[in-house]
């Protein structure tokens, strides 16, 4: 990721996503907790940047989750 460029990723690119970390349990509601999957290609929606750095994306299944930057890693931009 570009650390002076903000957000470091824009919309559009393309993630796989890892394991939740389950460090960060407790930032999450659990609607977005369980919104999450492993293992699964998506695109970037757009960042959110309130309890820290996060991204929307949208699955290859059309279903949406959101992600800690530890949790994914990035396929193409």
């Amino acid at each position: 990721m570009n650390a002076k460029k903000w957000p470091p990723l824009d919309p559009g690119t393309r993630i796989k996503t890892t394991k939740p970390n389950e460090r960060m349990r407790r930032e999450w509601t659990d609607g977005g907790w369980y919104s999450k999957r492993s293992d699964t290609h998506g695109t970037i929606l757009r960042h959110h940047d309130s309890h820290g750095l996060c991204y929307d994306v949208r699955h290859d299944d059309g279903t949406e989750g959101c992600y800690d930057p530890s949790e994914f890693e990035v396929v193409s931009q």
